[in-house]
């Protein structure tokens, strides 16, 4: 019980706060534009509410979504925290654990931040198409979002442990990352956001083609994909929590 009111505690820190609603902002911001400007046309001819606009559109939102969540996860490694940090390490509480509760706190957070977008997109077909069938986008919501999240959240952690600094650089390289078209810089096997796979797939199937009833398949390379970033940022996490800090 003890651990549910640390975790309850953890959460209410992250999302009570004025940056926490400032981001926020920012997302329903970014997405209301990227709703109204982008996926209401459809991608490539396809239909605004067709599988292939869908994933588009949550790609697009999800270079913002990440960022913050690394902007989010600053609150662990300031100085506040450190000094905090010295105090319960010097009480019974394993370090393992105290990390555990922090990368908890994290992923409810990014939960509640990536559902702000998921909803506001569910309501803006609802009521302008009057379209429901919303289950059929669970598979590409998952596929695009969780190992990116994880990836990025055992990364971020590990930069935090090493220097602060390091994960303020690593906020614009993940926003970059995912809103640049970067195939002709870095190789597919680091397409973290899945981009480059959406741009070769897409294209070559959509160019030309006026058909809005076009099926859209995750390759098993794409999928193999997304399964060894999950496997890395669960590798970096326990990194992360069994560590021992310098004293």
């Amino acid at each position: 019980m003890n651990n549910i009111n640390l975790l309850k505690y953890e959460i209410k820190r992250m999302i009570i706060s004025k940056k926490y609603l400032y981001m926020i902002l920012i997302l329903i911001a970014f997405t209301y534009d990227s709703l109204t400007r982008l996926v209401i046309g459809g991608y490539y001819g396809t239909a605004p509410f067709s599988e292939w606009t869908y994933t588009f559109f949550i790609q697009l939102i999800s270079s913002l979504v990440m960022s913050i969540m690394i902007f989010m996860m600053t609150n662990i490694f300031n100085e506040k925290e450190l000094r905090a940090r010295k105090i319960l390490f010097s009480a019974p509480i394993p370090q393992s654990k105290y990390y555990m509760l922090k990368i908890a706190g994290l992923v409810v957070t990014f939960i509640l931040t990536a559902l702000v977008p998921i909803i506001m997109s569910f309501i803006y077909y609802k009521v302008l198409f009057d379209y429901s069938q919303f289950i059929i986008f669970g598979k590409y919501i998952i596929w695009f979002l969780i190992p990116t999240f994880i990836f990025l959240l055992g990364v971020g952690m590990v930069l935090g442990k090493t220097s602060s600094k390091l994960l303020y650089g690593l906020i614009p390289m993940a926003f970059l990352l995912g809103s640049m078209n970067t195939s002709s810089i870095l190789p597919l096997w680091l397409d973290i956001f899945g981009q480059h796979f959406f741009e070769m797939s897409t294209f070559a199937e959509l160019f030309g083609r006026t058909s809005q009833n076009i099926s859209f398949d995750l390759s098993s390379d794409f999928i193999y994909s997304r399964l060894v970033f999950i496997f890395l940022g669960i590798i970096l996490l326990v990194y992360t929590c069994f560590k021992r800090e310098k004293e």
